[in-house]
């Protein structure tokens, strides 16, 4: 069998494992403690079918996406500027550090009250989760670039904006890919706690209205949801990191 096909299997029982799995303990423990998977999928058909399901999977991955598109903008670009000016990183290095210290988690009943229970709040929240991953590996691979490849870039003449295209962007690009893989995770999970504390749509209202009515089977659904959102996404996100990543491999195995 070849690898992928190893690999297609392997996912395969592995998926049964966790369906046998999963039935075992809901028999074992019970509705109120495990939901069956039949009655999830019962409730995501019904919800499908009302439309709650994509009103919701819009407004959370909305909140996700803007959030982590301002904050990992941010995240990305900062670096570079502030890496322009010589001694400015350091000082600037342990201020970054204590605001990535603040847990973000106290600051959201602030952000409500300042932006309010709609989107905005939610933004800024998943904003300042994703802000530091993205920051901090981006710094790592500006300071990882080869200092002899700079070092020829300028000889040659490279100017400002062909030598971050040319040298530096292509050199922080294993980091960025790497710290979305935790980001974008993290987007969407920040996106449905700022909902838990309010919200009265998306994925973590859903899953909030009915842990308040002790609804497991709710529940379950909702994390079952946002699971699969984050696997999509990272599916998303592995294929584009192959196709913007294929120069690197080509030059490996051309060398």
């Amino acid at each position: 069998m070849s690898r992928p096909g190893v690999v297609i299997a392997g996912r395969l029982l592995l998926g049964l494992g966790l369906v046998l799995l999963w039935t075992l303990l809901h028999r074992v423990l019970g509705d109120h403690t495990i939901a069956g998977l039949g009655d999830i999928a019962v409730r995501l058909w019904e919800i499908a079918q009302n439309g709650v399901l994509l009103r919701d999977i819009g407004v959370t991955m909305l909140e996700a996406g803007a959030g982590l598109a301002v904050g990992g903008l941010a995240g990305f670009a900062l670096p570079f500027l502030i890496t322009r000016v010589p001694g400015f990183e350091a000082a600037l290095r342990p201020f970054i550090a204590a605001a990535m210290g603040v847990p973000k988690l106290a600051l959201a009943p602030l952000l409500i009250l300042w932006f309010g229970i709609g989107l905005l709040s939610k933004v800024v929240f998943v904003a300042l989760v994703v802000f530091f991953l993205l920051f901090f590996s981006t710094l790592a691979g500006i300071r990882g670039a080869d200092p002899r490849l700079i070092a020829v870039a300028r000889v040659l003449g490279l100017r400002e904006l062909m030598l971050l295209r040319e040298v530096m962007l292509p050199s922080t690009l294993p980091f960025v890919f790497a710290s979305l893989k935790v980001a974008l995770p993290r987007a969407i999970s920040a996106a449905v706690v700022g909902e838990f504390i309010a919200a009265d749509t998306g994925l973590g209202s859903y899953i909030q209205n009915a842990m308040s009515q002790a609804d497991t089977v709710g529940v379950f659904t909702g994390v079952i949801v946002v699971t699969v959102l984050v696997v999509v996404v990272n599916a998303v996100l592995d294929h584009t990191q192959k196709r913007a990543m294929g120069w690197r491999h080509s030059a490996i195995g051309g060398f």
